[in-house]
């Protein structure tokens, strides 16, 4: 029995070892396709077709993802092209219609949200905003946003769904990567509970102290669920005062 119980601790910390090692592998393979695509993206030239080499394509879809969340608006021409080459769109919104898992929906269309789309995508991914699961309308709509902000502007105003803050949060970092096309003024005076939601924390993300006197408004109505979120827009708005404005990134 003891000869049986050291016989597998040994297998047991053989594959361990073997486990360790192919991880330390695949690390390295990715760290160089991560480099390889930021050249390509930094030069705007190179081999695309080499930009995978040695990496799992998933793995390669979570280094352009890598590099798409690190670059601004301007270096989304040659992201554009890397994933148009390599099918990446297509790839991610296949894989999660064919998915059963919910969870797994979700985070592939995480992933596409975070990606430099075409219009042509809208179409494909209105589809999921119908899905039972609430995880999968959002990041559907986020994927929305990262292309068409106005047109997600009208799904959101639609949706029964409330946003939470953190969804909030994540819609305003996808928006900062570049300007911010939505008219904030006409989400803030809006009755509708998602897009004032979003209007209040989209002028405080990116310090639009123009819209003081809306947001007061807010404040001043007592029966508004928003109020607090008004008030500590418009404390914000007070600090930038004090201390000078900033650049909200």
């Amino acid at each position: 029995m003891i000869i049986v119980t050291i016989i597998y601790l040994l297998l047991g910390s053989l594959l361990l070892i073997v486990s360790s090692r192919l991880s330390v592998r695949s690390a390295d393979a990715e760290a160089k396709a991560i480099e390889r695509i930021a050249a390509f993206v930094a030069t705007r030239s190179g081999d695309i077709s080499s930009l995978k080499n040695g990496v799992a394509y998933h793995h390669f879809v979570l280094c352009v993802v890598y590099v798409a969340d690190r670059v601004n608006e301007e270096a989304y021409e040659p992201l554009r092209a890397i994933v148009r080459y390599y099918n990446i769109e297509n790839e991610l919104i296949s894989r999660a219609w064919r998915s059963k898992n919910s969870g797994r929906r979700a985070y592939l269309l995480a992933l596409l949200a975070r990606l430099p789309l075409s219009m042509a995508t809208v179409v494909k991914v209105e589809k999921f905003l119908t899905d039972k699961s609430a995880d999968v309308r959002f990041y559907a709509l986020m994927s929305i946003f990262s292309v068409a902000p106005y047109r997600a502007v009208a799904i959101l105003e639609s949706m029964e769904q409330r946003l939470s803050r953190r969804e909030v949060a994540e819609i305003l970092t996808l928006l900062g990567r570049g300007y911010c096309p939505i008219p904030y003024t006409k989400l803030i005076v809006s009755e509708n509970y998602n897009l004032q939601l979003l209007g209040i924390h989209l002028v405080r993300r990116f310090g639009i102290t123009e819209s003081r006197a809306e947001i007061a408004l807010i404040v001043r109505d007592l029966h508004n669920e928003l109020r607090d979120d008004a008030l500590e827009t418009l404390a914000y708005f007070g600090e930038r005062e004090r201390f000078g404005k900033f650049t909200v990134i």
